[in-house]
């Protein structure tokens, strides 16, 4: 599920294409998402089989400044913290008293949920990107690991209210976002201090 999480994570960053239907559709993405830099906002996170079957439910708090900064506060199922200042990212796992670090700039490259954090359309290249109403999708040129399309719902307002991951045997992760306030957020939500005690798992040569 920690995998899956720094995918969407790195959905709310996103890309630019060259053909003209294309670009329009980076623009007004993009202009949408530049309305709201900064939110904070609960999550609640549903796991749907190949049958539409309701297999895993949780939910936790976002907060979000662009670029790059974020904490993704996971409550339930498992207690988990995604943390980035904008150069590191810290997942720290208080349960098995674990963090996990790596750089921001490789997450960007490997990871879709960063796509809408960003914001450059250089981190879009490697996406076709549709738009249907508020809805945008994201399907990759080339399909790597699990992952065959996301979705991520932007108003026109800047809101974003859900985005979901569609894996390539047909689970589905879906995060629906509520309570969403478009508000500065202090600098020091984004900085992280590993506890005494845990273990330090370094991702970041």
């Amino acid at each position: 599920m920690i995998n899956k999480i720094l995918i969407f994570i790195c959905l709310l960053i996103i890309p630019c294409f060259s053909s003209g239907i294309q670009h329009d559709v980076v623009t007004t993405l993009q202009k949408r998402l530049e309305k709201n830099k900064s939110f904070q906002a609960e999550f609640h996170q549903k796991v749907i089989d190949k049958n539409n079957i309701l297999i895993q439910e949780g939910y936790g708090y976002i907060w979000l400044h662009r670029p790059n900064q974020l904490y993704w506060k996971m409550l339930y199922p498992d207690q988990s913290d995604f943390i980035s200042d904008g150069n590191t990212l810290w997942i720290y796992n208080p349960s098995i008293k674990q963090v996990s670090i790596y750089c921001m700039k490789n997450i960007l490259q490997d990871t879709p949920f960063m796509l809408v954090i960003c914001n450059k359309p250089n981190d879009w290249k490697q996406y076709h990107l549709l738009q249907k109403g508020d809805k945008f999708i994201f399907t990759p040129k080339e399909l790597y690991s699990n992952i065959k399309k996301y979705t991520i719902n932007v108003l026109n307002n800047g809101n974003i209210n859900q985005f979901s991951i569609f894996e390539k045997d047909g689970v589905c992760i879906r995060y629906i976002l509520s309570k969403q306030n478009s508000i500065p957020i202090n600098p020091k939500k984004f900085q992280f201090s590993i506890p005494l005690g845990v273990t330090i798992d370094d991702h970041q040569k």
